[in-house]
């Protein structure tokens, strides 16, 4: 429990060290994009997490609210979601999606998601077993440069298989069309992906 509140301190402290660099406003309007980390903000993260994606956002006035969650896929049906949460937003932030190992020789994740927009920090997390033997683990982050916002965005993936045949990640197609690339995750015994809902 301790290594879960140490991982929690650490992210909100890379949030804030992000949140007070201003790079946010040369990002075009409605989009959201991979963030461009500090050296030291990528010295922390992966110090604390096995996986991490970052994202910056940027909306005009008219989107008050983001949701971000994981959802979980078995064989590529939707078996539910990991962690969701809301948080109201002004403008400009940062999306962030983790992983942890609870404890050293445990299977349990930690998959924590966080929003910061205005000086404001929302945080969720849950954990999750994987079973960590004979699993080959692929992971990525939508590959366009600039995201624009749509419905419900696809931001990243964590896929583990355990088949012997090599595994890829998913494609730029999925990302930008995912009812109609649902297919690609049939390939993975579990797939989890982060998507977010800008209203």
């Amino acid at each position: 429990m301790r290594r879960v509140l140490f991982f929690g301190v650490l992210i909100l402290l890379v949030l804030s060290l992000a949140a007070c660099d201003d790079n946010n406003s040369d990002l075009e309007m409605n989009t959201v994009t991979n963030a461009k980390l500090t050296e030291r903000e990528e010295i922390i993260l992966s110090s604390t997490a096995n996986q991490s994606f970052v994202f910056d956002f940027n909306v005009e006035d008219n989107y008050k609210e983001v949701t971000v969650w994981v959802e979980k896929y078995e064989s590529g049906n939707l078996v539910g979601e990991v962690t969701r949460i809301s948080t109201e937003i002004n403008k400009m932030g940062m999306l962030i999606f983790s992983t942890s190992h609870t404890a050293e020789e445990s299977d349990q994740t930690l998959f924590t998601v966080s929003i910061n927009s205005d000086g404001t920090t929302g945080t969720g997390s849950s954990s999750e077993t994987i079973i960590k033997n004979n699993s080959g683990i692929v992971s990525g982050s939508n590959p366009l440069g600039s995201i624009s916002i749509k419905d419900k965005m696809v931001l990243a993936d964590i896929c583990y298989s355990s088949s012997k045949e090599e595994v890829h990640t998913l494609s730029t197609d999925f990302y930008t069309d995912m009812d109609n690339h649902i297919d690609e995750l049939k390939k993975y015994d579990v797939a989890y992906l982060l998507r977010s809902e800008f209203k």
